[in-house]
């Protein structure tokens, strides 16, 4: 139970909203409502979408084409400029790349230059997108425009792609959302039985959630841990030294694959313990290479407890015979075995938000 919503997204159309929809007595316009939840957890527009967009609304094309006009001086009269633009624009056009060109075409009309038209627009169009309340204005018109026709709020709907959702707690919000809006559609029967799905979706496909009534979402422990593992190779992916440790530590967990004796046991956990103790000395202001030394200079402890804790765990891979140093032979309670193997890698990757100032801890239990 690792996985994560936006990874499966795509699934969900066939998994949960086909048979949501088959349901008897379900509203027509279901998918306007659940689109405006849906657009709350879309990433913004990128500047060429936002280009996309302006364009596509009446309001700002006519804006990005009174502005070029001004860039380049061009003078001409109200009347005229109407007639021009009403000609070559307004009603004739029906998709983005015909109406830029519908606005190109106009701009020549008027300016007499093709590459000065040209570049005038797209001046026009990146002040549009470059301002915040323009972007968010016309943002706003398009989701209004979408919610407002049941078709094409349904057609919006199942285009969404994952690369579209702002991320994982994004995702989780209209998940959440949806109940309510489903409730407030179809009563309890709808409503039950979108929970019913989604309970059905999140077993399915194994994911990080345990679902709640009416319609929460809560991580589980087995999905924070996976969390957390992912975001250590993604701290330790963007720098060399780390990376190398780190893959010298997971080769050393594939090896017992085919051998778990004692002494790769040992092997597995001194790789682990080297990559927590280059991990600490990237610390801001570490200047210690020894992990217990590092414990010391790092202030990111609740209780002098926790310290002690890890500090006492590196005395153990320090003192064991084998695994970081010859140690003393009459300090061994009995053999390394592979219990010991599993309760190590666990305790020592939940002390790396610890040594690191990489991790955040609210996306490693609810997601980005």
């Amino acid at each position: 139970m690792r996985g994560e919503f936006i990874g499966v997204w795509s699934e969900t159309w066939r998994e949960i909203w086909t048979p949501l929809i088959d349901h008897e007595d379900v509203p027509e316009d279901i998918f306007c409502e659940l689109y405006r939840e849906l657009a709350k957890a879309l990433k913004a527009a990128t500047a060429d979408a936002g280009e996309d967009l302006a364009i596509s609304d009446s309001i700002q094309r006519r804006e990005a084409f009174n502005r070029a006009l001004f860039l380049v001086g061009a003078d001409v009269d109200l009347v005229r400029r109407d007639e021009v633009y009403d000609s070559a624009v307004a009603g004739s056009v029906s998709n983005v790349t015909r109406w830029r060109e519908g606005l190109e075409n106009a701009l020549v009309t008027i300016i007499k230059d093709p590459e000065k038209s040209k570049f005038a627009l797209s001046q026009a169009l990146s002040e549009l997108v470059n301002d915040p309340q323009k972007r968010a204005d016309v943002s706003a018109r398009a989701i209004e425009s979408i919610i407002n026709d049941r078709l094409r709020s349904r057609e919006a709907f199942d285009q969404t792609q994952a690369s579209h959702l702002a991320g994982e707690r994004a995702l989780i919000s209209f998940l959440e959302a949806a109940h309510g809006v489903i409730d407030d559609l179809g009563g309890d029967p709808l409503a039950n039985l979108y929970f019913n799905l989604l309970d059905t979706f999140i077993a399915k496909f194994s994911l990080r959630y345990d679902l709640r009534r009416p319609c929460t979402l809560c991580p589980t422990l087995p999905g924070i841990f996976a969390s957390l593992v992912r975001d250590l190779q993604l701290v330790t992916n963007q720098d060399a030294h780390l990376d190398s440790l780190m893959k010298e530590f997971e080769n050393a967990l594939r090896d017992l694959r085919t051998d778990n004796s004692a002494g790769r046991i040992k092997t597995c956990i001194q790789k682990q313990v080297n990559l927590l103790e280059a991990i600490g000395q990237n610390y801001p202001g570490v200047k210690e290479t020894k992990l217990g030394e590092i414990c010391n200079q790092i202030g990111t402890w609740p209780h002098g407890a926790v310290k002690a804790s890890l500090k006492n765990l590196y005395g153990f891979a320090s003192d064991y015979p084998g695994i970081r140093h010859g140690g003393r032979p009459t300090s061994a309670i009995r053999d390394i075995e592979m219990r010991d193997m599993v309760a190590m890698s666990i305790l020592l990757a939940g002390f790396t938000p610890y040594l690191s100032d990489q991790f955040n801890a609210e996306t490693v239990y609810r997601g980005a």
